[in-house]
């Protein structure tokens, strides 16, 4: 399986964009800011669970970002997906300090 990015087109961005504004709100989903408030923060597509872990298009796995937290997220797992894996899957012997 090839883990290279495809590019969307303007339409397709523009198209994902909308739908996960009406699904979230016009927000940064890391930070809160709000887009309609400050037009010229650019906002991008981030993939929340990486790209890398779960390739592809999926809106379920898209978020709006700012440009600053989607860089300052980068490839990382985000704290909440950590908490609840950490949670779920113990392996023998884990013990999760109180």
């Amino acid at each position: 399986m090839s883990t290279s990015r495809v590019l969307l087109t303007t339409e397709e961005r523009g198209h994902f964009q909308c739908a996960i504004a009406k699904r979230d709100g016009r927000r940064c989903f890391y930070c809160g800011r709000n887009f309609k408030k400050r037009p010229m923060r650019r906002k991008t597509l981030d993939h929340y669970i990486p790209h890398r872990i779960w390739p592809g298009w999926d809106v379920d796995n898209l978020v709006l970002a700012c440009e600053g937290c989607n860089v300052a997220k980068a490839d990382a797992l985000p704290w909440p997906l950590v908490w609840l894996l950490l949670a779920v899957y113990r392996p023998d012997g884990w013990e999760l300090a109180a």
